[in-house]
C-alpha cells in the first residue's frame, strides 16, 4: 500500500497518531471551499454540459472509431489549458491538470465509445448512425469527465497534486484500457488512485459502491481433443465436464458471494480429422475463484484421458479484467460521497451482476482505484438506466450530480495527503 493512500485512508477514518482535530478540521475547511468554487462552476455550466452530452449521443462511435469524440474531447480539455496528448492505444486522450502545490496525483476514467444496437433510440436527441448508439452512457461518463475537469480547473491554483484525466476508448470489447497503458497514459507519474463512474439503474442522485469485486473478471479457454474415430462423444462429454467443474469449483452460482459461470461458444470439428476445439468463457468474481476453476477444469479433463484420446487446455485469465474496487480506498471515500449526496445517496452494494463486466481492472493492476456506480434513472418519468437494455434512457442530472460527488472524493484524496505531509496550502 503506497504512503499517500495509507496516510490519506487513515485520515478519513479519523487516526488520532496522523494527524490532530485542529489540522483536520482545517484540511475539512479547505476542501469545503474549494468544493463550493467546483458546485458553482458545474452549476453555471449545466445547460452547456447537457448540450455537450447530447451532442456526444447523436454522434456515436464504436470501439476503435471514436475519432470525432475524441476530438470533442481534446478540444475541451485544451481550452482548460490542461497538458493534453492524444492519440493513446487508438484515439484514447489523457489530459494533465496539475495543482499550485505538490501532492499525489490522482486519475479519472471515462471511455467514449458506443455500442452496436439496432432497437429504436427513445429519445428526442436520438443517435444520427444507424445501428450504434450510447446505450451503456458511455456519452454520460465522457461528459461527467469533462464536466469534472472544467470544475476542478476552476480552483487549479490551490489543487495540492495532480489530476490525470483519461478518456479511454474501446472499452466495450475490452481492448482499450491495456492499449493505453501499452502506449505509457500515466504522463505526470504513475497515480496514487484511480476513480470512475459506470452507469446503473439506481436512481438519479444516488451512488452505488462496494468493496472488493464489483464487475465480474472474464476468462476465456481453449481445449483441444485429439485422437482416432469419431470425437464427437468424448467432446459433448468435455463440454459438460467444462460446466460442471466451474460451478462445483465454487459449489454454488450466488451473485451475493463468490461465483463462477462456463459458457460454451464453439465446440466442433478443425481440419484435422483427428481433433476437435471446444472454446468458451468463464465469469468469475476474481482471481482466486479463476485460479480455482482452471484447476477443476484441468482435473475434469485429466479424468477424460484415456489411451487412445488426449487433450490440450489453453486457459487465459482476465481477458476481460473486471473490477476489483481497493477496500481501503473504497471504504475512505464513502464519507467524501456522503458530503454531497447525503447519506441515502450512497448506496452501500452487495451483489456483482453476472451479465456486464468491464476493463476498468487493467487499470486497477497497476493503480489502487475503486468504480462507482451512478444513478441515472428516474422511477417518476419512467427513465430506467440499464445499460445495454433496448429503453436505457439516463437522466442528465446525473452529470452534475456525478461530477460534484467525484469532486468531493479527489479533493479529499489530494488534501488529505497533502496536509498530512505539513504542505497546507
Amino acid at each position: 500500500m503506497r504512503a499517500t493512500r495509507f496516510l490519506w485512508t487513515a485520515a478519513l477514518l479519523g487516526s488520532c497518531f496522523l494527524s490532530s482535530a485542529p489540522a483536520a478540521r482545517a484540511q475539512e475547511s479547505g476542501t469545503q471551499a474549494l468544493q463550493v468554487v467546483v458546485d458553482r462552476r458545474l452549476r453555471d455550466s449545466r445547460a452547456d454540459l447537457i448540450e455537450l452530452r447530447r451532442d456526444l449521443h447523436r454522434h456515436p462511435e464504436l470501439s476503435g472509431r471514436e475519432e470525432r469524440t475524441a476530438r470533442v474531447v481534446s478540444g475541451r480539455l485544451e481550452a482548460l489549458g490542461l497538458e493534453v496528448r492524444t492519440g493513446v492505444g487508438g484515439h484514447g486522450v489523457a489530459a494533465l491538470l496539475r495543482g499550485g502545490f505538490p501532492g499525489p496525483v490522482v486519475a479519472f476514467r471515462a471511455d467514449m465509445d458506443a455500442v452496436a444496437f439496432e432497437a429504436p433510440d427513445p429519445v428526442e436527441f436520438a443517435s444520427t448512425v444507424n445501428g450504434v448508439r450510447h446505450a451503456c452512457g458511455h456519452d454520460i461518463h465522457t461528459t461527467v469527465g469533462l464536466a469534472l475537469a472544467e470544475g476542478l480547473a476552476a480552483v487549479r491554483s490551490q489543487l495540492a497534486g495532480s489530476i490525470l484525466f483519461i478518456f479511454q476508448p474501446a472499452e466495450e470489447n475490452a481492448t482499450g484500457a491495456r492499449a493505453m497503458l501499452d502506449d505509457g497514459i500515466f504522463i505526470g507519474g504513475r497515480p496514487d488512485a484511480i476513480f470512475a463512474y459506470h452507469t446503473a439503474p439506481l436512481e438519479v442522485g444516488q451512488v452505488g459502491t462496494k468493496s472488493g469485486s464489483l464487475l465480474p473478471q472474464r476468462d476465456r479457454f481453449e481445449v483441444t481433443l485429439r485422437g482416432a474415430g469419431d470425437l464427437s462423444e468424448s467432446a459433448d462429454q468435455a463440454v459438460s465436464t467444462i460446466l460442471a467443474q466451474s460451478s462445483a469449483a465454487r459449489g454454488a452460482t450466488s451473485v451475493v458471494g463468490d461465483f463462477a459461470i462456463a459458457q460454451v461458444w464453439e465446440s466442433g470439428p478443425v481440419d484435422r480429422i483427428d481433433a476437435w476445439v471446444i472454446r468458451g468463457s468463464v465469469t468469475t468474481t476474481g482471481p482466486h475463484v479463476s485460479q480455482q476453476v482452471q484447476e477443476a477444469i484441468r482435473e475434469g479433463l485429466e479424468e477424460l484421458r484415456t489411451s487412445g484420446l488426449d487433450y490440450w487446455l489453453e486457459y487465459e485469465t482476465r481477458f476481460v479484467a473486471g473490477v476489483m474496487n481497493d477496500p481501503g480506498l473504497e471504504v475512505a471515500s464513502r464519507k467524501s460521497l456522503r458530503s454531497v449526496l447525503g447519506d441515502t445517496g450512497v448506496v452501500v452494494l452487495e451483489s456483482v451482476p453476472t451479465q456486464f463486466s468491464e476493463d476498468f481492472g487493467s487499470f486497477q493492476e497497476q493503480v489502487p482505484g475503486v468504480m462507482y456506480y451512478l444513478g441515472v434513472s428516474n422511477s417518476e418519468k419512467g427513465w430506467v438506466g440499464l445499460p445495454h437494455s433496448p429503453g436505457y434512457v439516463a437522466d442528465e442530472g446525473s452529470i452534475e450530480i456525478g461530477a460534484r460527488a467525484m469532486a468531493a472524493v479527489i479533493l479529499d484524496f489530494l488534501h488529505s495527503s497533502h496536509s498530512l505531509q505539513g504542505r497546507v496550502p
